[in-house]
């Protein structure tokens, strides 16, 4: 059954279905995204079974409980949406029980990769590149979590190799994010093991190289910003940095979520193009999200679940360093998206750091193993 979990995960992981719909229509979008709830069903019904997630399947009937209280516009869209992430949550437990560590950053080095290729066989005038994954700010964080699972390489030079590669992929998308959550999760691993400071030379020969790769189509407005903060610029370009951030937009959403703070808004009212705000774009916070559309409680649900993971992957940070450090990417990916609980690939690494940061063996004795 290797072969229907590697459908799935390329599925899922490389973003085919939307890359799919966004580039050869409607009708290459429907197929691959039933092939991929195809995929792990089939994979669900043959293989063994465990007991689910409980955590996020709670989580998910709480939040479509109350956010379908307050919902008005289509109700088969809600239908589908619901159906689909409890088939999903269901039925991907094993699929990424099942998926190893190195296979998991296989492909996401894959998907990095379609990055690079956007931004330097395919280079268009928006300059920000998110490759498979369409949106650059998605596609940076896609490169933080392949960065932050680089650590179970044992290879020195190969670690090297696979993080430079994250990290100017991670470039090509300009995302402010993945520069912010890069310099955060370097500064853990460095407290971690000192021997982690090289990977920050790694981090200067990337800008370097893209500092003088004067063939690159890149946002000027950003790039020029990027520079202000490393090269020799004697200013720092803040207002482009600071430009359009994150809590200027969730701004824009503090009443709605003051005056629905109980069972929230209704579902999507807080993803853009809702009559209920002023702007067309959406929230760019999950945790906003979750709270505006369907209140407190699955709020507090959505908060528990992904403190209890970051807390116990802190704990395996002297075995397994790369779960505290992709614990902090995933975090960082909820703060600045609002498409969880319809876009799988955070989702499925979410549940495959709940499984590993949950085993059970104790850490004392994975300790005295190494």
């Amino acid at each position: 059954m290797k072969i229907v979990k590697y459908i799935a995960l390329i599925l899922i992981l490389l973003n085919v279905p939307t890359f799919g719909l966004q580039h050869f229509g409607a009708s290459v979008g429907a197929i691959t995204n039933l092939l991929l709830f195809v995929a792990i069903i089939v994979y669900f019904f043959v293989s063994k079974k465990s007991k689910p997630v409980w955590p996020f399947v709670i989580l998910g009937l709480s939040y479509f409980t109350f956010s379908g209280l307050q919902y008005f516009g289509d109700t088969s869209e809600f239908i589908k949406d619901a159906v689909r992430f409890f088939i999903f949550i269901f039925c991907i437990n094993e699929i990424t029980k099942d998926t190893t560590a190195k296979e998991l950053l296989i492909f996401l080095l894959i998907g990095a990769i379609s990055i690079a290729i956007n931004a330097l066989v395919f280079p268009d005038a928006f300059g920000r590149y998110g490759g498979f994954y369409l949106n650059a700010n998605k596609a940076g964080f896609i490169c933080l979590f392949g960065f932050a699972l680089s650590y179970i390489v044992k290879n020195y030079k190969l670690k090297l190799l696979i993080q430079f590669a994250f990290i100017i992929c991670g470039i090509f998308t300009l995302s402010r994010s993945f520069m912010l959550f890069l310099v955060l999760i370097n500064l853990l691993s460095i407290f971690t093991d000192k021997k982690n400071i090289q990977t920050f030379a790694v981090g200067a020969v990337a800008l370097v190289v893209i500092f003088t790769a004067s063939t690159l189509q890149l946002n000027k407005s950003r790039f020029s910003a990027l520079h202000s903060l490393f090269g020799d610029s004697e200013e720092v370009e803040m207002q482009t940095i600071t430009e359009g951030s994150r809590d200027e937009t969730w701004a824009y959403f503090s009443d709605l979520i003051t005056n629905n703070m109980l069972i929230g808004a209704g579902y999507k009212s807080m993803t853009g193009g809702s009559s209920l705000v002023s702007i067309e774009y959406g929230v760019h916070n999950t945790f906003l999200m979750v709270l505006g559309e369907a209140g407190i409680l699955s709020f507090l649900l959505i908060i528990i679940i992904y403190l209890a993971i970051t807390i116990r992957s802190f704990g395996y940070l002297q075995t397994h360093q790369e779960y505290a450090y992709l614990a902090i990417a995933i975090f960082g990916y909820l703060m600045v998206a609002h498409n969880y609980f319809y876009k799988y690939d955070v989702l499925f690494i979410s549940i495959w750091l709940y499984h590993k940061v949950r085993q059970d063996s104790t850490l004392e004795e994975e300790i005295k193993a190494d």
